[in-house]
């Protein structure tokens, strides 16, 4: 079975803190017998994600197709600022921070991350790219206060510089309720001007 994997820009450490600070805050308005059961981001996970391959049978080859599609990218200019949810406030089953794209070259950037991920046989997930920072998850639960509470949230603009491929391990049967996911960087792509390729480690280690 393959390995869960995304590509995704990562914010700097103080748009992380920024972030995670407000989330935080959200958090603790929430109490433990909210019904709705929110699943707030862990701190430092945020980031904005380009494509998501539910299974990677090849991560190497993966790698190679990204560097190759990705590295004669400019860096992009992207911000934070505001709320909202997927499909709907009223039925949300994501809370997101808006970003902010004044180029708007992120939605070429996604396009070649799914086509480098087709190329290595990778199975990138189809729909529309809506670019934002995922800040809680939900069933199906009305979000509307939230979305009004994080609606002058924002960060100041950052330059992206690289593309960071992730790992995404699934809370193991059994472990502790209402956990999410564990995001392990596996290679960082650099953008034109920038080194092409850092690996973490081998992806099928």
């Amino acid at each position: 079975m393959g390995q869960r994997m995304y590509a995704a820009l990562v914010p700097p450490a103080e748009v992380l803190r920024s972030i995670d600070e407000t989330l935080e805050r959200m958090s603790g308005r929430t109490p433990p017998s909210d019904p709705r059961r929110l699943r707030w981001s862990r701190p430092g996970d945020s980031h904005i994600t380009l494509v998501f391959m539910a299974e990677v049978d090849d991560p190497d080859t993966l790698i190679d197709a990204l560097t190759e599609a990705l590295a004669g990218r400019p860096p992009v200019a992207v911000g934070l600022g505001g709320a909202g949810a997927f499909p709907r406030p009223d039925r949300a089953k994501i809370l997101w921070l808006g970003v902010a794209d004044p180029a708007g070259t992120l939605p070429a950037l996604a396009r070649r991350a799914r086509s480098a991920a087709r190329s290595a046989g990778a199975r990138p997930e189809s729909g529309p790219f809506r670019p934002h920072v995922t800040a809680a998850r939900a069933h199906d639960a009305d979000v509307t206060g939230e979305i009004e509470a994080l609606s002058s949230f924002g960060a100041p603009m950052w330059v992206a510089r690289s593309v960071t491929l992730f790992a995404s391990h699934l809370p193991r049967p059994g472990g502790r309720k209402g956990q999410g996911p564990r995001h392990e960087p596996v290679a960082e792509i650099g953008l034109e001007g920038i080194p092409r390729r850092s690996q973490f480690r081998s992806p099928n280690q």
